[in-house]
């Protein structure tokens, strides 16, 4: 029976920490302000290629080439058409 009780304690404390955690991160989140840029594809270019152009060194060039792709609506980013615009969204690197 103590055992049990033991559990049960440590099951709740684990439950009270993690919303504590949970609860602080959401309300200590800064908000991100994005700078939007307009890119046209041309001949030979590649999704990761002009990505990268715009992109900061704190970027996950993975998680940003991914957003791109949804946020184009790109089924197939490895035939991309010349001529075709996108819109990139970065996090702004600093103020000015």
């Amino acid at each position: 029976m103590r055992k049990l009780r033991l559990k049960r304690l440590l099951v709740v404390g684990v439950l009270v920490v993690s919303a504590a955690v949970a609860i602080y991160s959401w309300t200590h989140a800064e908000e991100t302000e994005l700078i939007e840029y307009h890119k046209t594809i041309e001949q030979g270019d590649t999704l990761w290629g002009v990505v990268g152009k715009v992109a900061t060194d704190k970027e996950d060039m993975a998680k940003l080439v991914w957003q791109v792709t949804k946020d184009n609506h790109i089924e197939d980013p490895r035939n991309l058409q010349p001529g075709t615009e996108l819109v990139i969204r970065v996090k702004k690197a600093r103020e000015l």
